[in-house]
C-alpha cells in the first residue's frame, strides 16, 4: 500500500500532565496508538513502559504470549476498525504487527521520531510487524511541536487502458482487500473485466469458490503458478497482497502491476464487456475432485477434508476459525472446502500460538471463534491459562494422527457442544494428516510455512 504521512496532527486527543501541563513522551506514545485506533495492549513482565492514558493493558505471562496476542490481533482486526496489535515488550520495546510469526529487530527511536514510527507501521504493505525501541525516560517532557501524526493514503487513482483487453490477464488478491473493505469490490472488477482471479492464503474465500473467475489458492505448492493459469499471463495486476504470502507465485516473464484496494471499482471502467469465456484451470479441478473424493468420508482417523467440513457446518458464519499453518493450515487454506471470504484465517509464516490467540482476541471483542491446531504447541499452555483467568469463552480443536477421540461420526455435534461451553473448552480429533501427500501428488510439495 503506498501512502504518505500527513504532516497535520490530531490534537484533539492530546493529553497534558496535570501538574505540569506538559506532554510526556509515554503520553505522546499513547496518543499515537489511539490514533491508530489501538484501545489495547498485550503487555510483558518488564516492559517498563507503565499504563498509557486511554489503552487498556493487558498483563501477559511471557513475551512470547504477548507477541502471539498482539500478532493475531493485528491480523484479525479489518475495516472499519483496522488497526495493529500491540506488544510491550521487555526493555521499553514496542511491537506493531498483523503479521504473524514476522521476526523483528527493535529499531531506536528518538522522541521527535516517534509520531512518524508509529503512524508509518504498515506502510508499503497489506501485512506488517514492526518493533521499536522507545527512548529510556518516559518521563520526560515532549518538544513543542512533536504531535501524533495520521498516515495518508495515496489519492491517486489508476484506471487500466482498454487496449490491455487483449491482454492474457490475472488478479491476484491478498488479505489487503479483505481487511479494507473491498471485498465486494473485486467481484465486481472480476465480473466487470472477465479477468481469472487467484488468491493467497490470507484472502480465502473473498470469491466465491464457484464463481467463474475462480482460478484457485496460490504460494501454498510449487505447482500453483502453472495449474493455475498464472504462469501464462502477460499482465498480473497485484492487489492487496503481502509479500509473505505470495512466495514465488508472480511469473518471471509477466508485467506486474501494483494497485490499492479502492482501485477496484475504477479499475475497468473503460473495458468493454467480457469477449470470452474463462477456462476452468487445473487447480480448481483437483481440488473439487479431492472434496468430492472425501466430503463423506467417516473413517477415522478422519480424512482433512471431513473434519474441516464438519467444522464448516457446525458453525455459524459469524464464527472465526482460525488454523494454524503447516499440516492443518493447508488443508484450511488450499481452496478444496468452500469458505466464505474473511471466516478462515491462517498465517502466512510458522506463527506459535496463532490459532488460539486468535480465538483469544476474537473472544475480548466479544465474538465467537474455534482454533484448530495440533497438540504440543509451545504457547498453548500459556494461552489457554490466560484465557481461563480472564473467563474468556474459547474452544479450540486439536488435529492428529494419534490423538485420543471419540466417534469420528460425532465429530459435528461433539463441536456444537463445545461452542456453547461458556468456558475455555479443549478437544481432540484424530485425523490423517499425512492425507496431505494427495495434495503433494496433485501440486508439488508445499512451499508455504517453510
Amino acid at each position: 500500500m503506498r501512502c504518505g504521512i500527513d504532516a497535520e496532527s490530531r490534537t484533539s486527543s492530546s493529553t497534558t500532565d496535570p501538574v505540569t501541563d506538559t506532554q510526556s513522551v509515554s503520553s505522546l506514545v499513547a496518543r499515537c496508538l489511539r490514533a491508530l485506533g489501538v484501545a489495547r495492549v498485550f503487555a510483558a513482565a518488564g516492559h517498563g513502559v507503565g499504563q498509557l492514558d486511554g489503552v487498556v493493558s493487558i498483563d501477559v505471562a511471557s513475551e512470547g504470549v504477548a507477541v502471539a496476542l498482539a500478532d493475531a490481533d493485528g491480523r484479525l482486526s479489518s475495516a472499519p476498525t483496522q488497526r495493529p496489535g500491540v506488544a510491550l515488550l521487555p526493555g521499553g520495546r514496542l511491537r506493531l504487527s498483523s503479521l504473524p510469526g514476522a521476526r523483528t529487530e527493535a529499531i531506536a527511536v528518538t522522541i521527535e521520531d516517534l509520531p512518524a514510527a508509529i503512524a508509518g507501521w504498515t506502510v508499503g504493505r497489506a501485512l506488517a510487524a514492526i518493533e521499536l525501541e522507545l527512548p529510556s525516560d518516559l518521563v520526560t517532557d515532549v518538544p513543542a511541536g512533536v504531535q501524533p501524526l495520521m498516515v495518508k493514503p495515496s489519492d491517486r487513482l489508476l484506471r487500466l487502458s482498454p487496449s490491455l483487453t487483449d491482454s492474457s490477464t490475472m488478479i491476484i488478491a491478498g488479505p489487503g482487500v479483505v481487511r479494507a473493505g473491498h471485498a465486494s469490490d473485486l467481484i465486481g472488477f472480476v465480473d466487470r473485466s472477465g479477468v481469472g482471479v487467484v488468491c493467497t492464503i490470507g484472502a480465502v474465500g473473498v470469491v466465491p469458490f464457484d464463481h467463474p473467475a475462480w482460478c484457485g489458492v496460490v504460494g501454498l505448492q510449487s505447482d500453483d503458478p502453472a495449474s493455475s493459469g498464472l504462469d501464462a499471463c502477460e499482465l498480473v495486476i497485484v492487489v492487496g497482497v503481502d509479500e509473505d504470502e505470495l512466495g514465488e507465485s508472480l511469473p518471471p516473464d509477466a508485467q506486474a502491476l501494483e494497485v490499492e484496494p479502492w482501485h477496484l471499482p475504477f479499475l475497468a471502467s473503460d473495458w468493454p464487456p467480457p469477449a470470452r469465456e474463462l477456462i476452468r484451470p487445473p487447480l480448481v479441478d483437483a481440488c473439487a475432485a479431492v472434496l468430492a473424493d472425501h466430503r463423506d468420508d467417516a473413517t477415522s482417523p478422519l480424512h482433512p477434508v471431513r473434519a474441516l467440513f464438519d467444522v464448516l457446518d457446525a458453525t455459524d458464519d459469524d464464527v472465526v476459525i482460525a488454523a494454524d499453518g503447516g499440516p492443518v493450515g493447508l488443508w484450511f487454506s488450499r481452496g478444496v472446502v468452500p469458505v466464505g471470504g474473511g471466516r478462515v484465517i491462517v498465517p502466512p509464516l510458522d506463527a506459535n500460538g496463532f490459532a488460539i490467540a486468535a480465538a483469544v482476541v476474537t473472544a475480548l471483542d466479544g465474538g465467537r471463534s474455534i482454533a484448530i491446531t495440533t497438540p504440543g504447541g509451545v504457547l498453548d499452555d500459556e494461552l489457554l491459562d490466560l484465557a481461563a483467568a480472564l473467563d474468556l469463552p474459547i474452544t479450540v480443536e486439536r488435529w492428529g494422527d494419534d490423538v485420543v477421540t471419540g466417534d469420528p461420526s460425532r465429530h459435528r455435534a461433539d463441536i456444537v457442544a463445545a461452542m456453547v461451553d461458556p468456558g475455555v473448552t479443549v478437544t481432540s480429533v484424530a485425523v490423517d494428516l499425512a492425507a496431505a501427500g494427495e495434495l503433494v501428488d496433485l501440486l508439488g510439495p508445499v512451499v508455504a510455512w517453510t
